[in-house]
C-alpha cells in the first residue's frame, strides 16, 4: 500500500498513531526475514510486541515477512514503506 501524503488519513481509514503490519514479499530464507527486520529497525521503526511472521508462497519461490509497528504519522509510515522500496531484495511490499 502506498499513502499519498495529501490525501486526508480518514480518506484511506487509518488514523495516527497506530499499530500497523508491515507486509515485505522477497526470497526465501532467514536472511531476508533478518535484513527487512533490520532495515525497518535502523529506519525507526517501533516494533509491537507481536512476532514477526512468515508465510512462504505456494510454490516457495517467495516469502512473505509481517512485522508489526506502532507509528505515530503517516509520514513515519510512508517512510517505513520508502525503506521497503528501496531494498533491493524486496519483490512486494503492503
Amino acid at each position: 500500500m502506498i499513502f499519498d501524503a495529501s490525501t486526508p488519513a480518514e480518506a484511506s481509514g487509518l488514523s495516527f498513531p497506530t499499530d500497523h503490519t508491515i507486509i515485505a514479499m522477497g526470497p526465501p530464507g532467514a536472511a531476508f526475514v533478518e535484513a527487512i527486520e533490520a532495515a525497518l529497525i535502523a529506519a525507526g521503526a517501533q516494533r509491537t510486541e507481536a512476532p514477526v511472521t512468515v508465510k512462504h508462497s505456494r510454490t516457495g519461490k517467495y516469502q512473505s515477512v509481517h512485522i508489526d509497528v506502532h507509528v505515530q504519522s503517516r509520514a513515519e509510515l510512508e517512510a517505513l514503506y520508502a525503506v521497503l522500496k528501496a531494498h533491493p531484495d524486496v519483490v512486494y511490499r503492503l
